[in-house]
């Protein structure tokens, strides 16, 4: 293997890629909740930062696939692990490269201060020792969206990097739709505000007012786990707290669902970035119901999706019932939406172009390269 590809937080979908990207030596700090239940391969390795010298000494990988910079809190580890992979290279004699998959999707402005306001010197500041470390430690970057690309590329310097946009959209699971449940809709997440659960469930009783026999499951734990738990109680005929789930479950129970709900909200820095549930459930051919806070809120609404704005007239709870009772009754055909997606997984994809042998000696890639995979967006692609 040549490269090595650090995951800060190890989750189940990387025990997936793991077996169908690019071979990487897979280093890892800590486990996500999702891998309950996961059998982890011995040659995922979990790492301190103090194991990383020697290693990266000894390694004759020459590419590191980079957690990506607008990461704020991993950021100053992750630029020193960044300089310790260039300067062990250098000493050794061996030129190495780095890349990262790029998904942030927030402002500036906000990834710096969160809910506290910046002064415009501050994050031009910021910006401009951001963007003179990336173009000296970072040789390539793949935007997962249109939304991504803006941030980024609004950094000084950052736009003269190899770099190339393809979203992260998912390949479509073979199914026969034959279990689908009629006017079904999930919640498959942590139970906490910024996902939306609290918003969710006064929308959901709205829901049932005009639905009576619309049925929402809950999955995922969290510090509303409780509240909810309260909730599911007083109608367990339409609602079902299902608790953490193995994700074999989990996409057992998208195959008979026809609607995601995943109205996530900002909360400080955070903002969806895209939303592995968003992903899982457009591979089962669901139609989701969202905000436009995912990084896939352009591509969603120009197939058919409901996106639904934090800003507009009424509450947000009407405006997501709304949306929720016209997916319910007018739901997407599920060929369709797996119709919809790429041959090639976006994520995959992406590693392919990052992780390939030919670097580029001028142009970003994004300008200048003849032949980009086939999951790349068009140019005039509706922002996220």
């Amino acid at each position: 293997m040549r490269s090595i590809r650090l995951v800060p937080e190890l989750r189940a979908v990387h025990l997936t890629r793991y077996r169908e990207t690019t071979p990487a030596l897979l280093l890892y700090f800590t486990e996500n909740y999702d891998l309950a239940g996961e059998d982890v391969p011995p040659e995922i390795r979990k790492v301190a930062l103090r194991d990383l010298p020697g290693l990266f000494w000894r390694s004759e990988c020459t590419f590191l696939e980079a957690p990506e910079p607008l990461w704020m809190r991993f950021l100053p580890r992750g630029a020193a692990i960044v300089a310790l992979f260039k300067a062990t290279g250098l000493l050794r004699g061996r030129r190495r490269r780095v890349g990262t998959y790029a998904m942030e999707n927030n402002d500036l402005p906000t990834l710096i201060g969160g809910r506290r306001s910046v002064p415009a010197l501050a994050v031009r500041l910021f910006s401009t020792a951001l963007g003179l470390y990336m173009r000296l430690m970072i040789d390539r970057i793949v935007f997962a969206s249109e939304g991504s690309r803006a941030v980024y590329t609004s950094i000084p310097g950052v736009g003269a990097i190899e770099s190339t946009t393809i979203e992260e959209l998912p390949t479509a699971v073979e199914s026969d739709d034959a279990d689908v449940l009629a006017l079904s809709a999930c919640f498959v997440g942590v139970l906490e505000t910024r996902k939306g659960i609290l918003a969710l469930m006064e929308a959901w009783e709205r829901v049932e007012q005009q639905l009576p026999t619309a049925h929402l499951d809950v999955v995922g734990p969290g510090e509303h786990a409780d509240a909810v738990r309260e909730w599911v109680d007083r109608a367990p005929a339409t609602r079902r707290l299902l608790g953490q789930l193995p994700r074999h479950e989990v996409l057992s129970l998208l195959a008979r669902t026809q609607v995601l709900a995943a109205p996530s909200l900002p909360d400080g820095r955070w903002r969806e970035q895209i939303g592995l549930p968003i992903k899982e459930a457009l591979s089962n051919g669901l139609t989701v119901v969202t905000t436009h806070q995912t990084g896939l809120a352009g591509w969603l609404r120009g197939h058919g999706h409901r996106v639904v704005e934090l800003e507009g007239e009424g509450s947000l709870a009407g405006r997501l019932s709304g949306a929720l009772i016209d997916a319910l009754t007018g739901p997407l055909e599920r060929p369709l939406v797996r119709a919809s997606l790429p041959a090639v997984e976006g994520r995959y994809a992406s590693d392919s172009w990052l992780h390939r042998e030919r670097v580029a000696t001028s142009a970003p890639a994004s300008v200048a390269d003849p032949s980009p995979p086939a999951a790349v967006s068009p140019p005039n692609a509706a922002r996220g």
